[in-house]
């Protein structure tokens, strides 16, 4: 039990990642540099660095990457729920095996209403009563 960000649940129905061309892997070969001139030392060098920033540079980055959206989506969820005043969506699920499919909504606006819908439909539920529509708090 408990509120929802989204009111509709995602699909995510897009291609895997395993459908990767192979043709697409051999075009690397004539896109790395010509090091003709460097010795053993100077290469191995290049070849730590190059791995260090692999390892451990773009990890990072990617992080920050994904730290700034994920900041920008709570951002725009915020104002969408507050602003906007874009209902909760307040959902109890059974977690019994028998009625494992069975889920209740209701759409409430406002924090503090859809915190005290929980609380009235979690106190019917165990108390073995069916939740109705005219529990919701006013």
């Amino acid at each position: 039990m408990g509120r929802r960000w989204l009111t509709r649940r995602p699909r995510f129905d897009g291609p895997s990642r395993r459908e990767i061309a192979s043709e697409s892997l051999s075009t690397i070969g004539p896109a790395l540099p010509d090091l003709g001139n460097v010795d053993l030392g100077q290469g191995l060098l290049l070849v730590a660095a190059v791995v260090a920033v692999a390892l451990i540079l773009i990890p990072i980055l990617f992080l920050g990457i994904e730290l700034i959206v994920v900041g920008a989506l709570l951002a725009a969820g915020v104002m969408a729920r507050t602003v906007l005043r874009q209902p909760w969506v307040v959902e109890a699920r059974s977690s019994d095996a028998v009625t494992s499919e069975r889920r209740l909504e209701w759409r409430v606006r406002g924090w503090r209403k859809s915190g005290k819908l929980i609380g009235q439909v979690a106190s019917d539920l165990s108390a073995g009563r069916e939740p109705r529509d005219a529990c919701l708090p006013v």
